[in-house]
């Protein structure tokens, strides 16, 4: 029986958002490509990919063969229609690898739905590399946390955690900074799902590229999070 719901641990990728402009392309194009193999639906989970998608695709309303594709541009666009009253006024940091940094979509999404709101953005590349590989980190005494990171969330009251693997450490994130609030754009993933796809209990298996990280690290994590000792394993080279 084919799998309800598969996860792409693309770790042959990672780090993607310090690729170039067209590598980041060839591999939205990929991506789309193999959910339409298998699937009706497509969640983009993955901040970089959806920044590039949306600027080569969404505008045309071309799905590649999939019914529905959900980005993380779409759950930050839900997350700051939610928290408009939370934004306002607020000094805004997104936290996120180098390409999303770069580009200006996120902090354009902020500033029109919320003109009160100043935004600042800062890469933190390492910290998302050490985490995504489950990799222990130290908290402000770690290399991967810089200076930089550092001062920057100090010094704002409201930080999005622009990349899928930052709130892995949103507790310890949390602890280190009583008074900063930090919100996570996939939480507001589910409300964009058509309610055929909620309805119904799934089950997952998950697909891993690469050898940077053990396929056990990555389906254990997955099993304690998700509290299912059931999910199934398919490698991918």
């Amino acid at each position: 029986m084919s799998p309800n719901v598969v996860f792409l641990a693309d770790y042959s990728i990672n780090p993607l958002g310090v690729r170039s402009d067209a590598a980041i392309a060839g591999v939205v194009d990929t991506w789309l490509s193999q959910a339409a193999e298998i699937s009706d639906t497509l969640i983009i989970a993955c901040n970089t990919l959806s920044i590039r998608y949306r600027q080569l695709h969404q505008a045309s309303g071309s799905k590649h063969g999939l019914a529905n594709i959900v980005s993380m541009v779409d759950c930050f666009e839900a997350m700051v229609e939610a928290e408009k009253d939370l934004l306002s006024d607020q000094n805004v940091l997104v936290i996120s690898t180098e390409f999303t940094a770069s580009q200006e979509l996120y902090s354009d999404i902020l500033q029109r739905a919320v003109p009160s709101v100043r935004v600042g953005t800062v890469a933190a590349t390492q910290l998302e590399r050490k985490i995504a590989r489950f990799e222990r980190w130290d908290g402000q005494q770690d290399a991967s946390f810089t200076s930089e990171l550092r001062d920057a969330i100090q010094n704002t009251d409201v930080a999005v955690l622009a990349c899928t693997c930052f709130p892995m450490v949103r507790a310890d994130l949390q602890s280190l900074f009583p008074d900063v609030v930090f919100l996570d754009p996939g939480a507001y993933c589910s409300g964009l799902m058509k309610a055929a796809s909620r309805a119904q209990e799934r089950k997952l298996s998950l697909t891993i590229t690469g050898d940077e990280v053990p396929d056990t690290r990555v389906i254990d994590y997955a099993r304690s999070y998700l509290k299912d000792d059931s999910i199934d394993l398919y490698r991918s080279h």
